[in-house]
């Protein structure tokens, strides 16, 4: 004879899917932490000569701008992205 409580039973997976993070999220989250401990040791103005130009910002503005432009150019380049494996999501 089982005896129920009425409460549901939780299945050993499940409860890790729910509460866990991805190793992606883990290893965004570090490379997060490592940015801005980057830039906030950066403080100071730095100087960048281009093309004739000399420019002088804080050198956190200068780290978002080459963000900004990395993000610009991986968007405009997705075959450097990995593939989705499969097609339509089935697999045979």
């Amino acid at each position: 004879m089982s005896h129920t409580t009425g409460a549901p039973a939780s299945t050993p997976g499940a409860e890790s899917e729910s509460k866990g993070l991805s190793a992606r999220s883990i290893v965004a989250i570090v490379l997060l932490v490592i940015a801005l401990l980057f830039v906030f040791s950066n403080l100071g103005s730095a100087s960048v000569f281009f093309l004739g130009l000399a420019l002088t910002m804080p050198a956190w503005i200068w780290f978002l701008v080459v963000l900004l432009i990395g993000v610009a150019v991986g968007s405009l380049f997705p075959w450097l992205r990995p593939r989705k494996s499969g097609r339509g999501g089935k697999k045979r």
